[in-house]
């Protein structure tokens, strides 16, 4: 597995009972046949939701970690949001490359 961290600068906002957590960033590199990029979060403070330019990717229900194969929605450029309802920071957020089962 390889990892790539996203750190910042995420553009953080506040929302209505929350905030919003977005980054940018490019095509992680040539995946072999057998690799897949996931969008892996450490710890989400509370419930939300994930998207990936502009596709939801995930529901969270409860705090924790949260992680999701993103691979069929890469681009050359790609757009990361988090919207949270918690003004509490992300965990370190990465794309995994993972090898396919």
């Amino acid at each position: 597995m390889h990892k790539i961290r996203l750190g910042p600068p995420w553009d953080v906002a506040p929302l209505a009972g929350g905030t919003r957590h977005t980054r940018k960033f490019g095509w992680p590199r040539t995946l072999d046949a057998t690799e897949r990029v996931w969008l892996v979060c450490e710890h989400v403070p509370a419930s939300g939701e994930v998207q990936v330019n502009a596709t939801v990717v995930g529901k969270i229900d409860a705090p924790g970690p949260f992680a999701v194969d993103v691979t069929s929605l890469l681009r050359p450029r790609n757009e990361a949001f988090f919207f949270i309802e918690s003004e509490l920071p992300l965990g370190a957020i990465a794309l995994e490359i993972r090898p396919t089962a």
